[in-house]
């Protein structure tokens, strides 16, 4: 098969910046594939683990032909494998402990794990705009956002990829946000209500916010995953004591 006709330039592209954005030993799972890659330096892909199944397979074939397109080696030495899930659920279950095992390893720069840090006062933080090209080859302009954490050993500041912070937080922690009003931090929380709490709400009357894309008390951007959530405001000292509550009765 001639891999120069089988890849279009976009994607050829996008492997290559993908790779070089990529830390030494930071890993990646693509969504769907049962695989899961480190890079291992500047020049290489390792094949850590795969599902055991035919189609996880071809997927890494077609992985491995696609970098190689862009002078990206690929090895897989020592693989390990795990059996395929036998339902949709156990799929799901089996990827969500397989992604919240590898972030369990992330450490900061310092070498503190990113989950011993103190995430409950993790802040979303915008980054900017960037242009991402879209199937039909038009570009689509995207917010990109982080979660900034201050580390307690270095007092570094870690700034997270929000998917990754949910997977070391969960939702609990991921589904809020600080609006900035004269580019200072608010002093109030903005929490996404769960089904039963807006239940609740409703029965004693308080009133809660609809959030959209810009925050409806200052005008400010709200991160795309808070964006059609019902929310409370909670004071910041309030907030932070019920969360630690929380954690000390898990």
């Amino acid at each position: 098969m001639n891999d120069e006709e089988d890849f279009t330039d976009e994607l050829k592209v996008w492997a290559l910046e993908h790779f070089n954005q990529m830390a030494i030993k930071a890993v990646w799972r693509p969504d769907g594939t049962g695989l899961r890659y480190r890079k291992i330096d500047d020049e290489t892909l390792q094949l850590e683990h795969r599902v055991d199944h035919p189609d996880s397979l071809h997927h890494h074939d077609r992985v491995s032909r696609l970098f190689a397109t862009v002078n990206i080696g690929m090895t897989d030495e020592g693989v390990m494998t795990s059996p395929a899930a036998l339902s949709a659920e156990d799929a799901f279950r089996m990827e969500m402990q397989e992604r919240q095992a590898v972030a369990a390893s992330w450490t900061h720069e310092c070498g503190t794990p990113l989950a011993s840090m103190p995430l409950e006062l993790g802040v979303p933080m915008f980054i900017g705009d960037r242009e991402v090209l879209i199937e039909d080859g038009e570009t689509q302009t995207v917010e990109d956002w982080a979660i900034s954490v201050t580390c307690t050993e270095c007092d570094g500041v870690v700034l997270m990829n929000p998917d990754d912070f949910n997977l070391l937080a969960g939702d609990g922690l991921f589904m809020r946000y600080k609006p900035t009003v004269d580019e200072e931090e608010s002093d109030m929380w903005y929490v996404a209500m769960t089904r039963q709490q807006m239940y609740e709400t409703a029965e004693t009357g308080e009133l809660g916010v609809l959030v959209g894309s810009e925050c409806p008390d200052t005008g400010g951007k709200v991160p795309p995953w808070m964006w059609g959530t019902y929310c409370q405001r909670v004071p910041h000292t309030e907030y932070i004591l019920k969360v630690l509550d929380d954690l000390e009765e898990e």
